[in-house]
């Protein structure tokens, strides 16, 4: 069987997205960024707590077009030692990624104060706050599971976000939803945004 030669995707644009990943100490936030950027191959074997923001820039090519979508991930330090200063690292940040432990019910509670927190950062408040909410080390056994994942879809809908159930312990499951998720909602806000300027600048 001859395989097929997959050229690569000639970019004809790059747009930048900053996104805020945010959720309390442990939960898997660098593991699934590192998952992700490393589209599987590397897992962070030995916990190091991220101290403030570290910075993590992901490109992520949008499906059936020629943009890309170069996104910065502000991985958040989810410990309380940093929370006072970290917003100031949110300026502009109008995208986020909430995660949390499915076997840790105070994870998924303190989601909802993540997501208040980013709101009250943001410079534009008349701006919404697109974000998505990610169950992480859903490969655990189920009797350590703490959080129900129908519990955790019916406030992601309540509050108007994307749901997803991932594992970043390889091989991984879904690691690459949330981001992909992200950017394509950042792109096709960014196609709106167009539209309407040149919708505007006919009518003028």
């Amino acid at each position: 069987m001859v395989k097929k030669e997959v050229k690569p995707i000639d970019i004809t644009a790059t747009l930048r997205c900053k996104v805020a990943v945010v959720g309390e100490a442990t939960v898997g936030k660098s593991a699934l960024i590192s998952m992700f950027t490393s589209k599987g191959s590397k897992f962070l074997k030995d916990y190091a707590m991220t101290s403030g923001v570290e910075v993590v820039v992901a490109p992520v090519t949008i499906p059936d077009t020629t943009v890309s979508v170069e996104l910065f991930l502000l991985d958040t330090a989810g410990s309380d030692l940093y929370k006072e200063q970290i917003s100031q690292y949110w300026n502009g940040v109008y995208y986020a990624i909430l995660v949390f432990d499915v076997s840790s019910m105070e994870s998924f509670e303190s989601c909802k104060a993540w997501f208040e927190l980013l709101k009250s950062a943001r410079p534009d408040r008349e701006r919404p706050l697109r974000a998505v909410l990610v169950a992480n080390k859903t490969d655990l056994p189920p009797q350590r599971h703490q959080v129900r994942l129908d519990m955790a879809q019916d406030w992601a809908t309540t509050n108007t976000l994307d749901f997803f159930d991932v594992s970043a312990n390889p091989p991984g499951k879904d690691a690459d939803a949330p981001f992909l998720s992200i950017a394509t909602t950042f792109y096709r806000n960014y196609e709106d945004k167009v539209a309407a300027f040149q919708d505007a600048c006919r009518n003028y």
